[in-house]
């Protein structure tokens, strides 16, 4: 090969890993970036969106991840009580994208997803991500995935349902 060629060659490999080194660090969502999601989590002994026998509770979320981990900060705002034993949670493997976020919370898979039309609160969490479940809950209420077994002092058949947005 040609020292202009093998010097033609070497300029091309250089540009082509730069451009991969841009692609990773500076346009992923995640690389490197900061990433700030704010909302509500809210939890019913009823296991449904709506009703409540003995227990309703709504927490302020606030989830921060720096390179596809973070933590999850939960916060009393208003309930019967706090039933949570902890309020802080471990975030790994994030990954958002226009319609869905993932990740595991305490090593358990979670997905939210993108809800313009929020029909469950009349509205009140339009543009948000969303992930509920409850063990009563009608077919419409059950979006993503999620469960209380994640939130030490949630009984199984709570109701739960995470809202996030960009902060």
């Amino acid at each position: 090969m040609s020292p202009s060629r093998l010097l033609l060659f070497g300029l091309l490999a250089t540009f082509l890993v730069l451009v991969g080194v841009v692609f990773v660090f500076d346009l992923w969502p995640w690389g490197g970036a900061q990433v700030n999601l704010i909302g509500t989590m809210f939890v019913s002994d009823a296991g449904q969106s709506h009703g409540g026998f003995e227990y309703t509770a709504s927490y302020y979320a606030n989830l921060t991840i720096v390179d596809r981990k973070g933590v999850l900060n939960l916060a009393l705002e208003i309930g019967l009580g706090d039933a949570l034993e902890k309020h802080e949670y471990e975030v790994t493997d994030f990954s958002l994208s226009k319609d869905r976020i993932t990740m595991r919370i305490e090593g358990a898979d979670v997905v939210l997803v993108w809800v313009e039309n929020d029909t469950v609160w009349d509205h009140e969490y339009d543009n948000y991500y969303i992930a509920s479940w409850g063990s009563e809950s009608l077919q419409n209420e059950i979006r993503g995935n999620i469960s209380p077994n994640i939130f030490p002092g949630l009984v199984q058949h709570y109701y739960v349902e995470l809202r996030l947005k960009p902060a």
